[in-house]
């Protein structure tokens, strides 16, 4: 019997956890940090490269024999990790919880759409970090009374440097000055077709570029890309193919010190997604992570984008796509500064009040305590 006010016994097993990057690994990372402060806490987690997952669901299982005798439940990260997951908890009678990221659920390799949806079907319940997850999980077949919602989370950063040394820290990262006030539009994330980037270079700023950098509003302006993944060679081949090497920044993967000087020092965060088959992004960590620093966000109505951005208070959402709707409104914010300061106030306030971590930790140990209960 679990006693209401006593400390669960949770195992979590995560197969994406720090030192990999990536949200499903913040989420990991965040959720076992603040579930320690509330419960009795074990581990398995994996921070290497996916193509050992083989190697790791094995460890997981033979680990998970001696763990899972003194846990009451067991978290899979997401759904990859449930066969294991389930298996233990078939030995010990232990309840399944499973996070759902989005991917996860509309992933269209050979055989997982056959395999997935039975093996979430047999789980006490399926958190979705997003609506559109949501519906993804009830479309597969999910009991919509064992499927809830709770968003990722965030903290707000112990210290944050001021506007003026964040922005010198970028000049030493560009290698260049900042003359002239240049405003500074920011995409962080990693390098893939739907993340829109590539689109976003090519039918956006290209035009919004064509001044030379310095010698117009427009010219003054610099895009600013951190991330890395299989779209770089190609973002690199355009941006030297389009001429916007003095307005397109590509600066790779950089430490946290160095993202947090980019996240203040930047003026706009710009998240351009497109539709891609079977690729959906589950929510957008990057999004609240931008407008915890002050960022608004000008992001796609797309996937799980909306439940990020807190349109009015933390950013303003655009047609995924629509080239014509981007230039014009980004076009006008250069002219109109002042026309996202409304965001700039509000924007950390908003984020912080909806997805302070301490708020979705106590949704979480709801849902475990229910679980465990039954």
């Amino acid at each position: 019997m679990i006693l209401q006010n006593a400390p669960l016994k949770i195992l979590f097993i995560s197969r994406k956890h720090p030192p990999s990057v990536g949200g499903m690994q913040r989420l990991s990372y965040q959720l076992i940090t603040a579930m320690r402060a509330r419960a009795t806490v074990q581990a398995i987690t994996w921070g290497g490269s996916q193509l050992a997952l083989p190697l790791f669901l094995v460890y997981a299982f033979l680990r998970g024999l001696f763990l899972a005798r003194r846990a009451e439940i067991i978290h899979a990260g997401d759904p990859l990790v449930t066969p294991v997951a389930l298996a233990l908890a078939r030995l010990y009678r232990l309840p399944v919880v499973v996070t759902a990221h989005g991917l996860d659920l509309t992933f269209n390799f050979p055989g997982y759409q056959a395999l997935v949806p039975p093996l979430l079907q047999q789980c006490d319940h399926v958190i979705c970090i997003s609506a559109g997850t949501y519906a993804d999980a009830i479309a597969r077949g999910i009991a919509p009374e064992r499927c809830s919602i709770i968003y990722p989370g965030l903290n707000a950063p112990a210290a944050v440097p001021s506007r003026e040394a964040a922005r010198a820290g970028i000049e030493a990262l560009l290698g260049e000055p900042l003359a002239g006030g240049r405003t500074l539009w920011l995409t962080v994330g990693r390098l893939v077709p739907r993340k829109g980037v590539g689109w976003f270079i090519e039918y956006v700023l290209s035009h919004l570029c064509e001044a030379s950098p310095g010698t117009s509003e427009t010219g003054s302006l610099a895009y600013l890309v951190v991330g890395d993944g299989p779209e770089m060679p190609r973002l690199r081949a355009l941006v030297a193919e389009l001429g916007l090497s003095g307005c397109v920044y590509l600066l790779g993967q950089l430490s946290d010190a160095d993202l947090i000087q980019v996240y203040t020092g930047a003026d706009v965060f710009i998240m351009p997604n497109i539709p891609q088959p079977n690729d959906r992004e589950g929510f957008g960590m990057v999004a609240i992570e931008a407008a915890m620093y002050g960022l608004p966000v000008i992001g796609a109505r797309l996937e799980g984008i909306p439940d990020a951005v807190i349109e009015g208070e933390s950013g303003v959402l655009l047609p995924p796509g629509d080239a014509e709707a981007w230039s014009a409104f980004l076009q006008r914010t250069l002219a109109e500064p002042a026309l996202l300061d409304d965001l700039r106030v509000h924007a950390r306030e908003a984020v912080l009040e909806r997805f302070a971590w301490d708020k979705m930790a106590e949704a979480y140990e709801r849902v475990f305590r229910e679980a465990a209960s039954r």
